[in-house]
This record gives structure tokens, C-alpha cells and sequence, in this order.
């Protein structure tokens, strides 16, 4: 029996790696007493900080009522504030307090160690190929309607460009 093209696993393997990479980070990050979906929201947060509830919401393909629910836990943790939206008094704004911050830089080393060890054996160039492979790949699929560009793997803002809250 012939086997399949190699583009017709790609997807599969794409879903497969990115699978594997969330299973890792939840089972190396279990001390930290947060969710997946948690983990989700304050990274999300981190790279677009003062966001507001609703775009979160999209961006990470929930509910409103479910994001609501995260929010409301991570507020009385302490790591994040919903401020009022300047231009729309209804709105709320989320940003994360100076609490979050080891939780954020715990979260960092978590994710690093994972590549690490899903990069083992692959060299940097093959490693730059990859990355440019898949930023072209999510680029053309936002070209065609898909969604907008998400930018959440890229590089974080430095906390001097950052907004501080008040903890």
C-alpha cells in the first residue's frame, strides 16, 4: 500500500507536537495550582496587556461567561485587575498586577525546558527553517480569513514597555 503524501501528515503532526508540548508544560507546571486554561489567559495577557475581556474571549476561542470565571479566579489570586476601559465605561480592561510576576517567570522556564527537550537533536538551523516554515504557514492562513495573526509565541514585551498596575 502507498503511503501518503508527507503535506497530508503534516497537519496531523503539527497537532500531534503541539499536543505533546501542552501535555509536558501541564505536567511540569501541576505545582503551580493553576489550570491549562488559566495559564492560557495570563499568557495571553502578558503579551497583550490591557486587553479587554471580550477580545480575550476570541482570541482564546472561549466564552465570554467561561473567560468571566478564569478572570474572577486569577483576580483573587491576586494576579490580575480589571480596570475601567477609558473609551467605553461599560468595558473593563485586564492587566496583570506585580503578584504574577514569579508565576510568569516560573511559566517561562517551564515552557523553555519543554522546547528544549522537543528540540533535542535538532539543530539551530533546522530549528530556524521550522520557525520560518510555520510563521510563513500561519501567515498564509490568516491571509486567507482564518483569523488574524496571533503573535503569543513571540518575543514578550520588556516590563519597561509594560503598564504597571497597582498589586
Amino acid at each position: 500500500m502507498d503511503k501518503p503524501p508527507r503535506e497530508k501528515h503534516l497537519g496531523f503532526l503539527i497537532n500531534d507536537v503541539a499536543r505533546l508540548l501542552r501535555r509536558a508544560f501541564d505536567q511540569r507546571a501541576q505545582g503551580a495550582g493553576l489550570t491549562r486554561a488559566q495559564w492560557q489567559v495570563l499568557a495571553h495577557l502578558f503579551h497583550n496587556e490591557g486587553s479587554n475581556q471580550a477580545a480575550v474571549a476570541e482570541a482564546l476561542e472561549i466564552e465570554p461567561i467561561t473567560l468571566s470565571r478564569h478572570i474572577d479566579k486569577l483576580e483573587k489570586l491576586g494576579f490580575v485587575v480589571r480596570l475601567p476601559d477609558p473609551n467605553d465605561r461599560r468595558a473593563r480592561r485586564l492587566h496583570l498586577t506585580p503578584a504574577v510576576q514569579p508565576l510568569l517567570d516560573e511559566m517561562r522556564l517551564i515552557g523553555k525546558s519543554v522546547l528544549a527537550a522537543a528540540l533535542e537533536g535538532v539543530d539551530a538551523e533546522e530549528t530556524e527553517r521550522m520557525i520560518t516554515s510555520l510563521s510563513r504557514m500561519r501567515a498564509n492562513m490568516a491571509g486567507r480569513g482564518i483569523e488574524t495573526p496571533d503573535h503569543s509565541g513571540d518575543a514578550p514585551m520588556p516590563s519597561s514597555q509594560r503598564q504597571k498596575v497597582p498589586s
